[in-house]
């Protein structure tokens, strides 16, 4: 009796709609996109655009390069140390 003096919730729904994602549509796509950009810029001569991403790609890949050097020559330095203080117990 007291179970209908309450009103209960009633669950939700789940109203699921499906999408179509073609994903070598997509690529295509924007292939064709770049494509056409780079050839307009072609036509017209060099873009400022496409000058400025040269030289940002152009920046990262040294900058990648520095880093990476930088990385290297530190393991060097932490393997020598290590093999100081393995020599100094292990044979002093």
């Amino acid at each position: 009796m007291i179970r209908f003096l309450f009103k209960q919730p009633q669950p939700r729904r789940f109203q699921y709609r499906p999408r179509h994602f073609d994903e070598t549509k997509q690529y295509l796509e924007a292939r064709k996109m770049t494509i056409k950009r780079e050839l307009e810029s072609e036509s017209e001569g060099h873009s400022a655009e496409g000058f400025r991403s040269q030289l940002n790609h152009q920046w990262r890949s040294k900058q990648n390069r520095k880093e990476s050097a930088t990385s290297n020559r530190n393991v060097l330095i932490l393997i020598a140390l290590l093999a100081a203080i393995a020599y100094y117990f292990l044979f002093a």
